[in-house]
């Protein structure tokens, strides 16, 4: 078929479309290479569908506005409302969101369920996952006695870190 993945385990994706309504310039250019001068406008997208559960609607629906330029036409993708708000704020800053160009999305772009749930994981600011890991032993004999078998591999080199 497509080679989109609708469902994980005990996730679904929607879908949802989203037009560049106008170009914003770009604040802090500083990070942008002098040779590309187009990428000095900020493109803002706003909403123009509902949450979509199927491929096929999604298809459906960028059919109907094939006359718009594909390249002013978003497809975002996320496992729920809320996250699918976040991608929009985050793609409208400017930043990494979960969404492709309706002509990648056309053209069979593919987006995996996994790879949504990651990002999704990664950009979630509710903890932080950056702290460091404090190591203890675990208290039963035999697991003490292969991370100890774990650590003498690692030592003569059997095990890369």
């Amino acid at each position: 078929m497509w080679g989109y993945t609708l469902r994980g385990k005990d996730t679904m994706i929607y879908y949802r479309v989203a037009f560049c309504v106008e170009q914003a310039p770009v604040e802090s250019t500083e990070h942008i290479n002098s040779h590309c001068q187009a990428l000095t406008q900020q493109m803002v997208w706003k909403w123009r569908s509902t949450l979509l559960t199927s491929p096929h609607a999604l298809f459906t629906l960028l059919r109907a506005y094939n006359y718009i330029p594909k390249e002013n036409v978003r497809v975002f993708f996320a496992s729920s409302e809320t996250e699918m708000e976040d991608m929009l704020v985050r793609q409208n800053a400017g930043q990494i969101s979960s969404s492709v160009t309706a002509d990648q999305f056309m053209s069979g772009k593919r987006i995996n369920t996994m790879d949504v749930k990651r990002l999704e994981f990664e950009l979630n600011t509710d903890k932080d996952h950056d702290e460091p890991y404090k190591f203890t032993l675990p208290l039963s004999i035999s697991e003490r006695m292969a991370w100890i078998a774990l650590l003498r591999k690692r030592q003569q080199g059997e095990l890369e870190s």
